[in-house]
């Protein structure tokens, strides 16, 4: 007879809002993992997301079963240190958030006391699970320039924190991860607009390889956009985070990209698109759909993995053409806090630029 399979790993989720009803909704359901409770200073809110999954619901974490192994946590990010540090005594796992503190001084304690403790600490960083990025490994293109803009309508959600640390440090994340080389330089501008911390901001990083990426974030604008756009050396990749769908174009066979000269004007259609150069055969395309993963739960599933010792996370040194296997990794404490120390650093610049 084979060994038993372990238990499932007793989860429970704090802050059960609009992301967080999400978290408690896909930890039920996900493999070697058993709700054992929602948590929520609003108890109304967390008896009304605890009775559609049949688990208790409780008004604070000193109410959390004995049984409980691992947690997620969904609240406001002002609220992250306070919340975690205790679950970390306690020796619980936790997976927190995006962005992981709100300061780079309490995110450091809490990367501390989880390293102390031994503890698995998964940053939410939940566009690594977001298929398009597979895209990216598939193709090994190595970037030489970055496009990401991230737009959002204006909502009264995470006005505790700017929009740098809010919605850029997500792209912040992917850019640093996909030029895989250190940060040379940064310069940044923002401007609040309809709260008192910034709410439009732009960012232009320059890494020790050559790469470099202009950021866009906003959330003050008409209509949402995810987009980034990644130019190497022998391809164009389009990556769309809202459909999940990635468009290559690749030189075709005896055309080479960044050629073209005066002297080719003749042969080429005068104001050429790239549909154009796609229909005289120099351009190859294709477009890659990748809908039926849902990050979130992707997420979930690789922070329970690590609980159980099935699977490694990956730290802030892995390369944009690492970790190509079946199921992604977790994004560890290590990654989340160079990502809140790029933010801060575009926060920094955009401080110390002064509008007359």
């Amino acid at each position: 007879m084979g060994a038993e399979a372990a238990p499932p790993v007793a989860a429970a989720v704090v802050g059960v809002g609009a992301l967080g009803r999400h978290h408690a909704r896909l930890l039920a359901a996900t493999p070697g993992a058993r709700l054992a409770a929602v948590v929520d200073s609003d108890l109304a809110r967390a008896r009304e997301i605890a009775a559609g999954l049949g688990v208790p619901a409780l008004a604070s974490c000193e109410e959390l079963p004995a049984d409980v192994r691992a947690i997620s946590v969904a609240v406001p990010t002002s609220l992250h240190h306070r919340l975690v540090m205790p679950l970390l005594r306690r020796g619980l796992h936790v997976l927190v958030e995006k962005p992981m503190a709100a300061s780079l001084a309490e995110a450091r304690e809490m990367a501390a006391a989880a390293a102390s403790a031994g503890l698995v600490l998964h940053v939410g960083h939940v566009e690594r699970f977001n298929p398009v990025l597979r895209a990216m490994e598939e193709l090994d293109i190595r970037p030489r320039f970055i496009e990401a803009q991230r737009l959002a309508p204006f909502t009264y959600r995470a006005l505790d924190v700017s929009v740098v640390m809010d919605l850029m440090i997500h792209d912040l994340d992917i850019v640093m991860e996909l030029a895989g080389a250190p940060l040379a330089h940064l310069d940044a501008s923002g401007v609040p607009v309809l709260g008192r911390r910034v709410d439009l901001a732009s960012a232009r990083l320059s890494f020790e390889n050559g790469c470099v990426a202009n950021v866009t974030a906003s959330r003050v604008s008409f209509e949402p956009l995810r987009k980034t756009r990644v130019f190497g050396e022998h391809a164009f990749v389009s990556l769309d985070f809202s459909t999940r769908r990635a468009f290559v174009v690749t030189a075709a066979p005896g055309f080479e990209l960044a050629s073209l000269t005066s002297a080719d004007a003749e042969r080429i259609p005068p104001k050429a698109s790239f549909r154009e150069f796609i229909a005289q055969g120099l351009l190859e395309t294709r477009e890659i759909d990748m809908q039926e993963a849902n990050p979130l739960a992707l997420e979930l599933a690789a922070f329970i993995a690590e609980v159980r010792g099935e699977r490694p996370a990956v730290g802030a040194a892995r390369g944009p053409a690492a970790g190509r296997d079946a199921a992604p990794r977790g994004v560890d404490a290590a990654a989340g806090l160079r990502a809140m120390e790029v933010a801060e650093a575009v926060t920094a610049a955009i401080a110390a630029r002064r509008w007359s």
